[in-house]
């Protein structure tokens, strides 16, 4: 079966089961109202990163990788979101139905997500085997962190750091880690005399 194919089926069952969670939902009315404020947050979570997600694709465009924004956290912040929208039918509902119907979405939708990285993979090839080793599918916690990190200078980048040693602490470090707060930057050149002058003045 093409790729395209199984694509569009998943996209088919993944509507069906949208529509039959809000039919359920509807006729067997939740009882537990914390457990629909916690839906309801999930749910605005989830379509804060859908509707981002699609922003940004809309003003940068698909026929190069998108890596920045939010897509330099997660790969695929859209289908993350549409999942969490799904997860909060669960809340939402709370019935054996619904629980059935995003059990299937959810599954349909990580399907689709590992569809679409090989078909960028060949779409785009090193490149975005690249974008996939710094950036997680999913995992915006690991996302985060990976993001942090990237935004902070590596040592090498730094005044203290020469031939491989840290000489403000005169030990051995590696290179490509990321900095501290005590690290000066090698680009950050001293004001001349006639600026200190200047800003006395």
């Amino acid at each position: 079966m093409k790729r395209e194919t199984k694509d569009n089926i998943l996209m088919i069952i993944l509507g069906i089961a949208f529509f039959l969670n809000i039919i359920a939902i509807n006729l067997f009315p939740p009882t537990n109202e914390q457990l629909m404020v916690v839906g309801w947050i999930i749910f605005g979570v989830g379509a804060s990163f859908y509707v981002i997600s699609a922003f940004t694709l809309h003003r940068k465009g698909v026929s190069n990788i998108v890596d920045t924004g939010i897509y330099g956290v997660v790969r695929h912040p859209m289908y993350s979101g549409a999942m969490m929208m799904f997860l909060s039918h669960v809340f939402l509902g709370q019935n054996w139905i619904v629980a059935i119907g995003t059990t299937v979405a959810v599954a349909c939708c990580y399907l689709i997500v590992l569809s679409g990285d090989e078909r960028n993979v060949k779409k785009f090839g090193d490149d975005y085997k690249s974008y996939m080793q710094r950036v997680p599918r999913m995992n915006f916690v690991l996302g985060v962190i990976r993001w942090l990190r990237r935004r902070l200078p590596t040592r090498q980048d730094c005044a203290n750091f020469n031939n491989g040693i840290c000489i403000l602490n005169d030990v051995t470090v590696d290179p490509n880690k990321t900095t501290y707060s005590r690290f000066k930057s090698k680009n950050k050149t001293e004001p001349s005399s006639q600026e200190k002058e200047s800003a006395k003045g």
